[in-house]
């Protein structure tokens, strides 16, 4: 038993796919949390310390963004945000355009598959995305010496061959290496993985029910991030409800020394950081 074991003693709803604790190893991080009023529990035996309560917006920050000047922290952190924006709609959107051709604007006339298939584009994706999910947990279990070739290599050859029998067009194996390199720029393991959850999810709704299977998806998905709470904490905060200080740290990563004041969504006893 370990600290995922605790975590689902402490919350007990388990229906959002979405991780409403943050998971960490290092040091700096802790201190940070623990300075802003979290809590933090350490479990005996393993490396990782629990962070509660966190919304959403906790999972996409890292620490390479405050080891560099504001300016710079910003811009990594908004290059993080597009590139898991990307890792979750890029292939579902692209699907959905390649099957209802009247929803193409011009401007993107060029989206399409461009030669002929065999095998339908939907089947392609889900072969694709399940591929994958198996090139990761291979490297899991393969020695680190051997790990990254192996991935690599094998990434290479099996869609190389699979475009030039017929299985894969060159489209779908584009597509998802963007999504693929994309997804690991999520700083959070527990959200990458909730995030492929939701792109599978679309790219289902997509595929059985067409447009409107996409938008009622996408809203479902929505409605459950708005309604997700830690500790009575809402998962959206400060955008859902709206807290214009702490939403302007996050977008524009404020100096240290203009942060005297802990968030007020953990409702703190002190307000003040520093005496």
């Amino acid at each position: 038993m370990g600290e995922k074991t605790l975590e689902e003693f402490l919350f007990k709803k388990m229906m959002s796919p979405y991780p409403r604790v943050r998971y960490t190893e290092r040091p700096d991080t802790v201190a940070s949390h623990l300075l802003e009023g979290h809590v933090i529990i350490i479990t005996d035996g393993s490396p990782s310390v629990m962070i509660f309560p966190t919304t959403y917006w906790h999972h996409m920050q890292h620490a390479e963004e405050y080891r560099q000047e504001p300016i710079v922290g910003a811009f990594l952190r908004w290059v993080r945000l597009v590139a898991v924006f990307v890792s979750i709609f890029l292939l579902p959107v692209w699907f959905l355009l390649e099957e209802n051709e009247a929803l193409v604007p011009e401007a993107l006339s060029f989206i399409g598959i461009s030669e002929s298939f065999s095998v339908p584009v939907f089947v392609q994706i889900l072969i694709a995305e399940f591929g994958l999910e198996i090139l990761r947990m291979a490297a899991i279990h393969t020695p680190n010496a051997l790990a990254t070739a192996l991935g690599l290599v094998a990434a290479i050859l099996i869609s190389e061959i699979a475009i030039e029998v017929g299985v894969f067009t060159s489209e779908i194996v584009l597509y998802t290496a963007v999504v693929a390199m994309a997804g690991y720029a999520t700083p959070s393991y527990e959200m990458g993985l909730c995030n492929r959850l939701i792109r599978l999810g679309l790219i289902l709704s997509v595929g059985f029910f067409g447009p409107i299977g996409f938008f009622i998806a996408l809203m479902a998905f929505f409605l459950t991030l708005v309604k997700t709470k830690t500790l009575n904490t809402p998962y959206m905060w400060p955008f859902l409800p709206f807290n214009a200080r702490a939403a302007a740290d996050f977008i524009l990563r404020i100096p240290q020394p203009y942060k005297n004041n802990r968030p007020s969504i953990v409702h703190p006893i002190d307000k003040k950081r520093q005496p």
